[in-house]
């Protein structure tokens, strides 16, 4: 319609018309065309033709959980930035849903992925490894795998609280985690208990696990037991989940925080500031941990060799939570 040949119209239409030396003026009358009859690339076939897709996984346990959902949009963001589109899909820490949305998001053609590991899936990690696949692990890892990832410096977190609740004054600090093998939270725990030891206070080291996916019973059993019977004067809890089901159990069995136990969180929520007692909390760099993982990955994508794992610097927010009252 134009008066040009196809292969003119493709240069033009790929962006390449100055490339080509192709007149403005042709250009101009090609591109008025395209928009006029609605043109829409034919993706599929330049995939095919360039073997990219521009595509990435993103696999978190819950899309629901506000570290994760804060997560997704800056990756989403930053891999917009470098014309990467993300794919997000949660597996609700289940073993099963993991490998199978793993396998989905490699049927779709995605370059590479960001992954959330569940518990268990240590041999999964291991096919990804061998597979020499782009895999960027995020928030968690494998200290045996050598993978790139993403992650919070999980030791020095608990480590800071700990050290902030010692000079507080407390001495009987508890914590509660998630019955789990995984070592985002195994470093948690080595952080506290080092700590503790480390003052001279490994008799009121306390740890007590609970269920990952329904966490408030255990919760609930295990605060009647370090309140009313090992009299802890501070507790800790591992994650956001926690802290926040923690919360509604210590306000159930009507506990004064911090008169009656001092409270350490993990990444800040509304509920931590709106709480009668603002809860002090180790705050995540989640936008570092977030662009973190996606420009590791991108950079895998296009260099094969390219390898990095970040191991980023808490911070803690001190509020009233664990404010000691003379």
């Amino acid at each position: 319609m134009v008066g040009v040949s196809p292969a003119l119209v493709s240069m033009v239409l790929n962006g390449k018309a100055e490339q080509y030396r192709i007149g403005e003026e042709v250009a101009r009358r090609v591109e008025e065309t395209a928009k006029e009859m609605h043109y829409v690339p034919n993706v599929y076939a330049k995939t095919l033709r360039s073997g990219k897709t521009q595509l990435v996984g993103l696999i978190v346990t819950d899309i629901s959980n506000p570290f994760y959902s804060a997560i997704a949009r800056i990756v989403e963001d930053r891999a917009s930035e470098l014309n990467y589109t993300v794919l997000i899909s949660s597996t609700d820490e289940n073993l099963k849903n993991t490998e199978r949305l793993v396998d989905v998001l490699l049927n779709k053609g995605v370059e590479g992925l960001i992954l959330v590991p569940c518990d268990g899936s240590i041999k999964l990690i291991q096919r990804l490894y061998d597979s020499h696949f782009p895999t960027v692990l995020l928030d968690r890892y494998f200290p045996d795998i050598d993978l790139s990832s993403s992650c919070l410096d999980n030791y020095r977190a608990t480590e800071l609280a700990t050290e902030h609740l010692l000079g507080q004054g407390y001495k009987n600090i508890a914590l509660i985690a998630y019955n789990t093998e995984m070592h985002h939270i195994l470093d948690r725990i080595s952080g506290y208990e080092d700590t503790m030891k480390n003052a001279g206070l490994s008799a009121y080291v306390h740890v007590r696990k609970v269920n990952i996916l329904n966490p408030r019973p255990g919760i609930r059993e295990a605060l009647e037991e370090l309140i009313h019977r090992k009299h802890v004067d501070a507790i800790m809890f591992l994650t956001n989940m926690l802290a926040t089901n923690g919360l509604y159990c210590l306000n159930e069995m009507n506990v004064k925080i911090p008169e009656d136990v001092a409270v350490v969180g993990f990444n800040g929520n509304d509920a931590f500031n709106l709480f009668y007692s603002p809860i002090t909390y180790i705050r995540q760099p989640i936008e570092q941990i977030a662009k973190g993982s996606i420009d590791i990955l991108i950079k895998r994508i296009k260099k094969s060799n390219y390898k990095s794992k970040l191991f980023l610097e808490p911070e803690l927010v001190i509020q009233q939570s664990s404010q000691r009252i003379s």
